[in-house]
């Protein structure tokens, strides 16, 4: 089982119970030591009730990791509607290069998509997320393509 996930100096422990999360967390105190490291408790931020150096580290509800608003229910809804929200208001902006340009569906995919779907690997889509996202898609696609919302064309 995975019990953390790292990138540069940011580490998420992860861990299915709040003593199996204090056990984890008091090991990496102890290896900290050992190599003369300080582990700052007032940086850190839990989602239970840990303590470390006898100190009772801060706990939320919602915390950013890597660009993704990590929550304790594992809920996305809020932050893949501000991604999209994101992704349409750069759609926007662009609408003079898309009728300039004589591709603006790869201009799409490299200027519009990744704003949209940055730190999507965090995201936990179910159908309602999976249907907003394929609307956003096709949306963005009838603007570039000058296709009316009121043409009756298919997905395919």
């Amino acid at each position: 089982m995975i019990t953390n996930l790292r990138y540069e100096d940011d580490i998420i422990l992860l861990a299915t119970s709040e003593a199996e999360l204090q056990e984890l967390v008091d090991h990496i105190h102890r290896v900290s030591c050992k190599q003369s490291l300080l582990i700052n408790v007032d940086k850190n931020k839990v989602a239970c009730r840990v303590l470390i150096q006898n100190k009772l580290l801060e706990q939320v509800d919602t915390f950013p990791y890597l660009g993704s608003l990590i929550t304790e229910d594992g809920e996305c809804t809020t932050e893949f509607r501000t991604k999209l929200n994101r992704g349409q208001s750069i759609g926007a902006s662009l609408q003079k290069i898309w009728k300039s340009h004589s591709i603006p569906i790869r201009l799409m995919k490299a200027l519009v998509w990744p704003v949209a779907t940055y730190g999507c690997e965090s995201w936990t889509l179910r159908k309602n997320e999976k249907t907003r996202l394929d609307a956003f898609e096709m949306k963005g696609l009838r603007k570039i393509l000058r296709v009316l919302w009121t043409a009756k064309k298919t997905n395919e």
